[in-house]
């Protein structure tokens, strides 16, 4: 189903969203939390410190929802309008126009193949889909972009990119610790002063919270876990839920994986 390889939380501007769907709170778009409050801490092993709010970071006007049920939406959306998708369907394939200048369309990939890669009866040619622009939208490091990208030479002259990888759980809260709208994020421990990277904190609709810890792919010990340190986050997540902690009594019901 479309949105269900998507989890939880995020923070989304709603300029696109409008220009898109001008009516989308009419249409019922699952935007129904928004941000009230932004923080930026930094964060030790025992205690957190305020830090200046940069104002690129402003989230005043913006939403905090469910990334799967928003994607969902917006399927429906383009279902109703006549576009055909095609969830569990991965491309395979890039189709290049005669001349080899541009980019025709996709190809998924072939069924029915043995361990050898060789048709079984049950074989099925993938299918060709053509357009007049075709939209990579892998993630980061897909495979078919960076073929695209070799090809034209599109990351010529520009800025490297840079990679980092993030981990995130879904917390419902008790009512005495959650507050509706609620944002922060956090530099600092568990990393050390070497490694680039931060967290997040998103109190979403429902007593539904975020969090999630991001660290950039550059850091230099070779035995860092980004799993591991984000296992040991949580102490300082319950503290920011709570604003002060006068026990160690985990304010977490469940945990959503």
């Amino acid at each position: 189903m479309i949105g269900s390889h998507i989890l939880s939380g995020a923070v989304i501007e709603t300029r696109a969203l409008t220009e898109l769907i001008p009516d989308w709170k009419e249409l019922g778009a699952p935007l129904n939390q928004e941000a009230t409050s932004d923080s930026m801490r930094f964060l030790t092993a025992n205690s957190s410190f305020p830090l200046p709010h940069p104002p690129q970071m402003n989230n005043k006007g913006n939403y905090i929802v469910s990334l799967s049920r928003v994607t969902a939406w917006l399927g429906e959306q383009a279902e109703a309008l006549g576009v055909e998708v095609y969830p569990g369907f991965a491309a395979a394939h890039v189709l290049y126009s005669e001349d080899g200048k541009s980019v025709k369309g996709v190809a998924t990939g072939d069924v029915g193949l043995d361990k050898n890669g060789q048709p079984k009866d049950s074989y099925e040619p993938g299918m060709e889909f053509h357009s007049k622009v075709t939209l990579f939208g892998e993630g980061a490091h897909g495979s078919l972009s960076k073929q695209v990208q070799q090809k034209f030479n599109l990351r010529e002259g520009v800025d490297p990119q840079t990679y980092g990888l993030g981990l995130k759980e879904v917390w419902r809260v008790r009512d005495e610790v959650y507050q509706p709208g609620k944002v922060v994020h956090t530099l600092g421990w568990p990393m050390d002063y070497k490694t680039y990277g931060g967290s997040w904190l998103y109190h979403m609709e429902d007593n539904m919270v975020s969090i999630g810890l991001v660290i950039g792919l550059d850091y230099e010990n070779p035995y860092l876990s980004p799993y591991r340190e984000f296992q040991v986050s949580p102490p300082i997540f319950h503290e920011n839920l709570a604003d002060q902690v006068e026990d160690e009594t985990s304010p977490v019901l469940c945990r959503y994986p």
